[in-house]
């Protein structure tokens, strides 16, 4: 007569966030791990359990709180961000911090970045307003080779980015905190490569997360810089705009328009003035989402490791902010 095997004792993960539902991931991940157990956050029995916390946009204070529960090990960020959870500055030093690396959302980054590009480019807006008057308008066409695109920030996303645009025919800088060797993407870095993106560049697109050193980048002094006629494109952070600065670009002519994904305040509120300008495009933050179906693979791994005591990947340098 065999002996029956133990029941695996269960892996509680704390859960919360704006987006995706608790019952998606723990679908998903059941699937990879039948020991993890997702639980809300907002639960305080449940949250004591956890040896581990899945956040976006989390409470401030949750993440205070985390100092002082004896099973929780570490944290994963359900983006590619981690300014969400550092954002109030209460973050308890020494406890693991994990972002998503997904190549499916540089794959969807990609797809908008193309669509915000190829719309300008092929003159879709002229051409749709035409259709609505019937006017058979033909205008002269414009050559990827001669237009420049300049990606500011090329990490995981980024650098997918802009070999899918390279890839194109179009000429593309980036910018970034070290060189980067990526074929066909000039690579700047620092004061000076930033200064040249900006005045080489017929299309400026900032993929880049939210650190003390990109708060109000894009100032008024950059877009004063920005090469006249330039198309402002933001899929990394909202705060790395300084939002008026930009709507004065727009309105002067400095700049020919901007499609955002990314804003100081989301939802973005119904009185802001980009709501009037026709020549901002607003999209709702979903350039790139979170899906439990891609990033399910990472996001067990992480939990396995953080509640086995062990270095996950993707760890967060907390004093770099990603």
């Amino acid at each position: 007569m065999s002996m029956s095997q133990p029941m695996p004792q269960p892996i509680y993960v704390a859960y919360t966030s704006s987006g995706t539902t608790l019952a998606d991931w723990q679908t998903a991940l059941a699937e990879k791990d039948s020991r993890i157990r997702l639980v809300d956050a907002s639960d305080s029995e449940a949250l004591a359990k956890a040896s581990v916390l899945m956040a976006w946009n989390p409470p401030p204070d949750l993440i205070a709180g985390l100092a002082s529960m004896p099973e929780m090990k570490g944290v994963i960020s359900l983006g590619q961000g981690v300014d969400h959870i550092l954002k109030y500055g209460n973050y308890p030093p020494g406890l693991p911090l994990v972002r998503l690396v997904d190549p499916y959302m540089a794959e969807a980054m990609a797809e908008w970045v193309l669509l915000a590009i190829l719309k300008w480019h092929r003159d879709d807006g002229a051409y749709m307003a035409a259709a609505q008057r019937r006017d058979w308008l033909k205008l002269p066409p414009k050559m990827a080779a001669h237009t420049t695109i300049a990606i500011m920030g090329l990490g995981a996303i980024g650098g997918h980015v802009g070999q899918v645009l390279a890839g194109l025919g179009f000429r593309v800088m980036g910018w970034s905190q070290k060189p980067k060797t990526l074929p066909s993407i000039t690579s700047t870095t620092g004061e000076v490569g930033f200064q040249q993106c900006l005045a080489e560049a017929d299309y400026i697109v900032s993929l880049l997360p939210l650190t003390p050193a990109t708060r109000g980048l894009f100032s008024k002094a950059a877009f004063q810089q920005m090469k006249a006629g330039c198309y402002f494109i933001n899929g990394g952070r909202g705060d790395s705009v300084d939002e008026a600065a930009l709507l004065a670009a727009v309105k002067s002519g400095r700049i020919q328009g901007a499609c955002l994904d990314v804003f100081a305040t989301e939802p973005l509120p119904k009185t802001h003035p980009f709501w009037q300008e026709p020549r901002i495009i607003i999209w709702p933050h979903v350039s790139a989402q979170t899906n439990p179906l891609t990033a399910s693979d990472q996001v067990c791994a992480a939990i396995q490791a953080l509640s086995g005591g062990q270095k996950p990947k993707n760890l967060v340098d907390i004093s770099k902010g990603y």
